[in-house]
């Protein structure tokens, strides 16, 4: 899969010509320690655990990512709802389905974490500073970073939004059509999730909103995606509990409305404080009722800490 459009964006705006972020000084002012900033407890699985207590794990914390660990939590890999997203229809592991399970969902809720798990993780040690783990988020792309301790063992995650919310303070007066997305990829109620899958994973989306005649109607997430393959929900829709008749189902049946939107002259400051709030990563941004583009999380970070290039 290459590089998605935004990605060679980010690239070409804040990377220096040897490939490293180019850090704005904001980010130096304050001091913090990996072991401060990190998330703990950890929430981990075995990568012989069930696909199914992934799905469980994510939608009842709220999670994107869990670490796979071994039983004294030595780091294994990592799995995220994108993969989860990708085995159900949207990328190659869907073959995995299709020749092991022959779509039979309960069986492919069975299959091992191991089977989808990223075992090449980027982590950080506890003796890593703040930005070095900044800089791993950026140059891989990636919205977390599990921090091992000297044996392997998982201390802690530090996120976007564990990293947005300690740096809120040092959010500029800019406004949200400065450092929006306006190439934003679309799909309709009638798209079915197997086609919204596929678009998230071949361009490295997390999300898709929702367009009717126009106008936004509701936005898909990965997890939207996810929650749709536990088994009370997919029984709804599939009475035979086949992945091939659930991938079938069009966005209007999973998608979140009404939708948090925002206009392109509001203050970013104003923005993360709304995401915070909702404990939503994007919202679109709509000018005279039609969508002109998204400001993400990530975009709001990536302010803060990076400056453009000289």
């Amino acid at each position: 899969m290459g590089k998605s459009l935004y990605r060679r964006r980010v690239e070409a705006r804040f990377l220096r010509s040897d490939g490293r972020p180019n850090f704005s000084e904001r980010i130096y002012e304050r001091e913090l320690e990996l072991a401060v900033l990190s998330k703990r407890p950890v929430v981990t699985l075995s990568q012989r655990a069930p696909i199914r207590e992934a799905i469980r794990t994510i939608i009842e914390n709220n999670f994107r990512r869990i670490p796979i660990t071994m039983p004294d939590k030595r780091l294994m890999g990592i799995v995220t709802a994108t993969d989860l997203v990708n085995y159900f229809g949207g990328g190659d592991y869907f073959k995995i389905i299709m020749d092991r399970h022959e779509g039979d969902l309960f069986s492919a809720l069975d299959e091992p974490l191991e089977s989808i798990m990223k075992r090449d993780v980027i982590k950080a040690s506890l003796d890593e500073s703040f930005v070095d783990v900044l800089e791993k988020m950026i140059i891989n792309y990636i919205g977390s970073v599990p921090i091992v301790d000297e044996e392997n063992r998982v201390y802690g995650i530090i996120t976007e939004r564990d990293i947005l919310h300690h740096l809120a303070d040092k959010i500029t007066g800019r406004k949200v059509e400065e450092i929006m997305s306006r190439d934003v990829i679309t799909a309709s109620p009638a798209t079915i999730v197997k086609d919204a899958a596929q678009t998230m994973i071949s361009l490295g989306f997390r999300r898709l909103p929702v367009l009717d005649e126009e106008k936004i109607i509701g936005i898909v997430v990965t997890t939207d995606i996810v929650k749709l393959f536990q088994p009370k929900i997919a029984l709804k829709y599939s009475a035979r509990g086949s992945v091939y008749d659930l991938i079938k189902t069009p966005l209007s049946e999973i998608m979140s409305s009404p939708v948090i939107t925002v206009k392109s002259d509001v203050e970013i400051g104003e923005v993360a404080k709304i995401m915070m709030e909702n404990g939503i990563g994007a919202l679109p941004v709509i000018e005279d009722d039609k969508l002109v583009g998204i400001i993400t999380e990530r975009d709001l970070l990536y302010d803060i800490v990076l400056k453009e290039r000289e």
